[in-house]
């Protein structure tokens, strides 16, 4: 089987879309299908370490006519541009099976000409917004369900709905973290950039908590990078950097991760970590609001709400908290178990 993915990076988009179809893209790899990508040249893609990984990676204009500057990420794409731009990208390649598209701003319009590329089509999405024309739709959040995407897609479209469905590497089938009476080690991530800054803020509310070993995952072009730099100078027990190449080791020594509420999510949950999560965008809102109502994570609002006082109170809360702390362990482990990936892998090479 050959499978075309057609997701972008950026500083603006994040690196989650990516990240999770690359998931998905080692998964099918294992078990005997090609996979190529097919990515925008936009500041902060991610088109070399795709190919690091052993994918052909074709780059897309990074701009296209009629296209809108400094264009909101659910901003529809001019879709006749961005097909052509595909096919010319794409001329030497042979026929594909299936085409995978995980964008916010490509839409049914965009996947009815996205045919001419393979005969079946899978859209990944988390917003139930926007009208969609392919044989096979995944929503890995809590908020994607059947009533959502009523709407949005026809009868003949299967889908693929909820954490049971969540994409993760192999390393998150694992065994839970231990519930320690007092946090000891804590991972702060605002995911693959962080362009709002939310690292820093976090940063700043550790100071009062000097016991704490803490690892800064600060993102790629973090904006406020030197001045966490020369905060963190003279604390032996906090480490910053900009990025990892496996967060699994470091999330099974954990005992507390303060981050968004995009991909790692379902991370956090297989592992049962305990969680302050913040939305740094607004397509991740409903989703950690609904995972705090079923008690999987403290969640502090979105990024425009929470001050260092707020990261302060909510840290300290968990500190000497276990029995919180083990109550979001719980709910967590029995909503996601990391097999998500393999579960869409075989929706994908079964034959139709």
């Amino acid at each position: 089987m050959r499978a075309l993915v057609r997701a972008d990076a950026s500083l603006a988009i994040g690196s989650g879309h990516i990240t999770r179809c690359l998931t998905l893209a080692n998964t099918l790899r294992s078990q005997g299908a090609e996979v190529v990508f097919a990515c925008r040249e936009l500041p902060g893609h991610l088109l070399e370490r795709l190919r690091e990984q052993g994918f052909s990676a074709y780059g897309l204009p990074g701009h296209y006519p009629d296209e809108a500057l400094e264009a909101d990420i659910e901003s529809l794409l001019p879709w006749q541009a961005d097909i052509d731009a595909m096919a010319t990208a794409l001329a030497a390649e042979a026929a594909f099976d299936w085409l995978i598209v995980d964008h916010y701003a490509l839409d049914a319009h965009w996947q009815t000409l996205a045919r001419r590329f393979a005969p079946r089509l899978m859209a990944i999405d988390d917003l139930a917004n926007r009208r969609h024309a392919v044989d096979l739709l995944l929503d890995q959040n809590f908020s994607g369900t059947a009533q959502a995407y009523a709407p949005w897609i026809d009868k003949r479209c299967r889908t693929l709905l909820g954490p049971h469905y969540a994409l993760m590497r192999e390393a998150f089938q694992c065994e839970p973290v231990a519930i320690k009476p007092s946090v000891r080690r804590v991972i702060v991530n605002f995911g693959g950039f962080d362009a709002v800054g939310q690292t820093y803020e976090a940063m700043k509310a550790m100071t009062n908590f000097p016991r704490l070993e803490v690892d800064f995952i600060a993102g790629l072009g973090n904006p406020a990078w030197a001045t966490m730099q020369a905060l963190a100078e003279g604390r032996s027990n906090w480490r910053l950097q900009t990025h990892v190449s496996d967060f699994a080791p470091l999330m099974a020594e954990a005992d507390l991760f303060i981050g968004a509420g995009g991909g790692t999510t379902w991370e956090r949950a297989a592992f049962g970590l305990p969680t302050i999560c913040v939305a740094v965008a607004a397509n991740q809102q409903r989703n950690a609001e609904l995972l705090a109502e079923a008690g999987m994570h403290l969640y502090l609002g979105t990024s425009q709400q929470v001050s260092v006082e707020r990261f302060q109170q909510a840290i300290g809360l968990l500190v000497d908290n276990p029995w919180l702390r083990h109550s979001f362990a719980r709910q967590s482990r029995q909503l996601v178990d990391g097999r998500g990936a393999q579960r869409v892998a075989e929706a994908l090479l079964a034959r139709p």
